[in-house]
């Protein structure tokens, strides 16, 4: 189970401004309006994780609670209660509250068992599956029709079935993969994975879009990218394979180094979708 401030993606010492931030970006993820399109299981997954950050946001927020629960983390044990919502004091340049979770759908103590134990074990499918779906849509957006193979070790593969112009540029094949954190093991891997795919067609590049909420350092994720570039390929490789790093929060793209035009308009595509959004 992660910890309040894990769900938050805060640190220990994260000061009262950080965690409303915080909270309202990762609250704005599981809004009903962004998963009405995914079912009713996953909409329920949504509201369990949307209720979890709210108690995480009620308790970090309250002193009294606060200091309650960080002393339970340094023994060892997380609280078993739910935290009833601070007490406000009525100001009049007070903030505006967060918005209110619904009583009905929130979690039970921790440590309980049961269905509401494997809803959040299994709740970050609602997040990989919001991502696939957004893809899906910049890709067919951009190559029009576009066919969905299975291709072992990705979330989605995507291959488009124009073929190219006279003289123009070949259309990415397009793997979705996400991952808890991006880092050189994690673009090695995605990027044996998509050599030996067998997705491309000519000279069309295969791209790797790896999310992840936990980013290495720039240096190392250019270390991987260039060693891979170096590596010695097979005669049925594909010409270009570009594992770009995507950020679940604000969907900035990592491109590696010297990548083709065809690589950077699909990555210009991806971080234009979460500014419109």
């Amino acid at each position: 189970m992660k910890s309040h401030y894990e769900l938050l993606s805060l640190t220990p010492a994260a000061d009262a401004d950080a965690i409303k931030k915080a909270f309202r970006r990762e609250i704005a993820r599981y809004h009903p309006d962004k998963v009405v399109h995914l079912g009713a299981e996953f909409q329920d997954m949504a509201a369990t994780r949307a209720a979890e950050l709210t108690i995480a946001y009620k308790t970090l927020s309250d002193a009294a609670l606060r200091e309650e629960y960080d002393a339970s983390i340094a023994a060892g044990t997380l609280p078993t209660h739910v935290p009833q919502a601070p007490r406000p004091e009525a100001r009049d340049d007070q903030e505006p509250a967060p918005p209110p979770v619904e009583p009905e759908i929130l979690p039970p103590p921790l440590g309980t068992s049961g269905r509401f134990a494997s809803e959040r074990a299994d709740r970050d499918l609602i997040l990989k599956r919001a991502i696939v779906g957004r893809v899906l849509g910049i890709v067919e957006a951009l190559y029009g029709k576009i066919e969905t193979p299975t291709v072992s070790g990705f979330d989605l593969a995507m291959v488009p079935i124009a073929k190219p112009r006279f003289l123009g540029a070949y259309s990415p094949r397009v793997l979705v993969k996400v991952v808890a954190t991006a880092d050189a093991a994690a673009i090695t891997e995605a990027y044996g994975a998509a050599s030996r795919a067998r997705l491309h067609a000519g000279k069309s590049p295969v791209v790797v879009l790896l999310f992840a909420r936990t980013i290495a350092p720039q240096t190392e994720l250019s270390r991987a990218n260039e060693a891979n570039a170096r590596g010695r390929k097979a005669a049925d490789s594909p010409e270009e394979v570009a594992v770009v790093v995507v950020d679940n929060a604000d969907w900035s793209c990592r491109p590696p180094r010297d990548c083709s035009i065809a690589v950077h308009k699909l990555t210009d595509e991806i971080c234009l979708s979460r500014r419109s959004s």
